[in-house]
């Protein structure tokens, strides 16, 4: 419309032409894109332009736009090859901003349908939301103000746990009452502590119940010395860890106490255990624990070997016993004599400045009011005099009860050197326990000794046994007399088998007591017995308790009596084996050959009831003791002494047919 009015004649046949020949071209065109592709504006220049073409240029026209769209094609090919990632970025940045697009779309749409009416209601209620928000603020600000004394209020409890754990336990108990004092303050006279304040007294409590049992544990530790434990007690009467506000405090139910003034006076009273006696106790009961760890150790191997009283121990187990026995008795020595000393010096050395100390310290009950100082201490030494009895009666001797006679001689004077020097160290302290040893070894050594002669007679009857050979039940009397030994084979040397050695017709004065005699020499098992008897006796030399030499020569009486017993019996079963009256005819040398064993069975007969018997009783009580067998002669009981007797007489009667040389 612009141009027809520039060039009004030519511009109206230009678009004349035009139309006729867009209309030309979509009446020759069955394709309905056509009518809108030459309806652009794009489309309606290009035909413009054409009717002002020659007819020449016209037809070069096509060959024109033939060359243009190959060029146009082939650019558009090398684009797209070149140029592909960036299309695909571009449609991949398309799709991205067209999602962002309607995402902006919907948040827009739910902030105008949502958030603005929630915002807008929120801003209505800010005033009801935000008051409990600016008390809470204000109520942080106060304790902000406050911070400093808060936050040192809240160390207290963890300054006294770091306290306790190191050691300061005087500082633990002024940071205690410093805290208790905050709670008595004039600003709480009437009304209650706050709750932060009742929280942290509740923890200080804790705190100081942790450090009670700590300074308790303290009495159990097994290594602790007298210094650590006298800390540990003087911070328990500080703490007053058994009034009546201690978790550890007795019941208040009064309990009947004995003191005792004097070996005669026994006062009771009724009055409640004090503080004081309470800790003693608790010191008491701790070292006892520990005591009792370190002997449970020792003691296992003692028992180990004396639990079966039955069992008899050889050399080696008796040597071990002895070495357990003396650790033990170290261990118990040191062990209980500490307790004692740290007892003594702790709860009954106090001088009159410790006292006055405890007094400032510890609250004054209505215990220790009542109670005097000189009877508190009487009560403090019964304490320790029953705790010392009972570490004797409970600890040492029902070990060494079973044990010492388990022991051979040799093995005991050591122990009871151990025990007296032992013992004379307790005595120092008031506990000397000398008399209970004397009783005690001289029961251990009666026990030994009448085991090892028991043991010495129970081989000579074995021995006699095997000489009397074994029960026969054939009625054949030439059998029996093949089971017999005849004394000639084993009771006598062969020098002296023509003419035995008989004791001399008057008694001869005896020689020494400790020398046997020597005609023994010529009679091996005899003088084998007789070393045997002599070997117990010599090793009860080291240690012969005179109180039990009566029942050792009932013993030795009853050894040799069973001992006479025996060969008596062999005699007569010798003598039963030759008989008297044969009805069939022997030889004369089976005659002298019986002459001879009769003439060797009546020696050694005589050479047993005159020589041996009272040489063994005169080893033993003149040997051993120095004391003269009359002394104790006339002191019968009508038995093994008496049996020895009858021996002797049965003696008697038997002599005659074996010294007879008649057969």
């Amino acid at each position: 419309m612009e141009e027809s009015d520039v060039q009004p004649t030519a511009s109206t046949s230009r678009l004349q032409d035009v139309t006729d020949l867009s209309e030309v071209l979509v009446s020759g065109s069955s394709d309905k894109l056509t009518p809108i592709v030459l309806n652009r504006p794009e489309s309606k220049e290009y035909l413009s332009k054409l009717t002002e073409f020659s007819l020449k240029r016209l037809y070069g026209e096509p060959s024109t736009l033939q060359t243009q769209s190959h060029h146009l094609t082939s650019s558009l090919t090398s684009l797209t090859h070149t140029s592909y990632p960036t299309f695909l970025s571009l449609h991949k940045t398309t799709t991205a901003l067209t999602n962002s697009l309607e995402s902006l779309a919907t948040s827009l749409s739910s902030l105008l349908d949502t958030s603005l009416p929630a915002l807008e209601e929120s801003a209505t209620n800010w005033k009801d939301r935000t008051e409990e928000v600016l008390r809470e603020r204000s109520r942080a600000k106060v304790v902000l103000d406050q911070h400093d004394k808060i936050r040192d209020l809240l160390d207290i409890p963890l300054l006294i746990d770091a306290c306790v754990r190191n050691g300061y336990f005087a500082e633990a108990l002024s940071l205690a009452a410093h805290a208790k004092s905050l709670s008595s303050s004039s600003s709480f006279q009437d009304k209650s502590p706050p709750l932060i304040l009742q929280s942290v007294l509740s923890e200080v409590h804790t705190s100081v119940t942790q450090m009670l049992l700590s300074l308790l544990a303290t009495l159990y530790e097994p290594n602790k010395k007298l210094p650590a434990l006298w800390k540990a007690v003087n911070f328990l009467r500080k703490m007053d860890g058994f009034g009546p506000n201690s978790p550890f405090a007795s019941p208040t139910s009064k309990a009947k106490i004995q003191v005792y003034l004097s070996s005669e006076d026994i006062v009771t009273s009724d009055e409640e255990i004090s503080s004081e006696e309470q800790i003693a106790l608790a010191f008491l009961v701790g070292r006892e624990t520990c005591l009792k760890s370190t002997l449970e150790t020792v003691g296992n191997d003692v028992t180990r070997l004396t639990k079966d009283p039955e069992r008899t121990l050889d050399d080696r187990e008796r040597e071990d016993l002895a070495r357990y026995l003396k650790s033990y008795i170290d261990a118990w020595r040191e062990g209980a004599y500490d307790i004692i000393t740290q007892y003594t010096t702790i709860f009954l050395e106090r001088s009159s400045s410790q006292s006055s100390i405890r007094t400032g310290h510890t609250p004054v009950t209505a215990t220790s009011s009542a109670l005097s100082l000189e009877q508190e201490t009487l009560r403090l030494h019964s304490l320790i005099t029953t705790y010392a009895s009972h570490a004797l009666n409970n600890h040492l001797l029902p070990i060494l009860s079973p044990a010492l006679p388990k022991l051979s001689l040799g093995l005991l004077p050591s122990l009871l050197t151990q025990l007296t020097y032992c013992s004379t160290a307790f005595a120092r302290v008031g506990v000397d326990f000398r008399s209970i040893l004397s009783i005690m070894f001289a029961n251990a050594i009666l026990q030994v000794v009448t085991s090892d002669l028991r043991s010495v007679q129970a081989k000579w009857e074995q021995r006699l046994r095997k000489a009397s050979g074994p029960p026969n039940t054939s009625a054949s009397s030439n059998s029996s007399r093949r089971q017999i030994t005849p004394p000639s084979k084993w009771l006598v040397t062969a020098a002296a088998a023509g003419s035995p050695p008989v004791p001399a017709s008057p008694p001869q004065p005896q020689g020494p007591a400790h020398i046997p005699p020597q005609m023994l020499a010529s009679y091996p098992p005899l003088a084998e017995h007789t070393n045997s008897l002599l070997g117990v006796f010599n090793n009860l030399r080291l240690l012969a308790p005179v109180s039990i030499l009566p029942d050792l020569v009932k013993v030795v009486d009853e050894v040799v009596a069973e001992g006479g017993k025996g060969v008596l019996g062999y005699l007569r079963a010798f003598s039963g084996s030759l008989g008297v009256n044969y009805n069939t005819a022997v030889t004369e040398d089976e005659v002298d050959r019986r002459k001879r064993e009769k003439k060797i069975a009546g020696a050694v007969g005589d050479a047993w009831f005159s020589v041996f018997v009272p040489f063994v009783r005169r080893a033993l009580v003149e040997g051993v003791y120095s004391i003269s067998l009359a002394d104790i002669a006339g002191k019968k009981d009508g038995g093994a002494e008496t049996q020895l007797e009858e021996q002797v007489k049965m003696w008697e009667q038997l002599k005659p047919g074996f010294l007879s040389q008649e057969d």
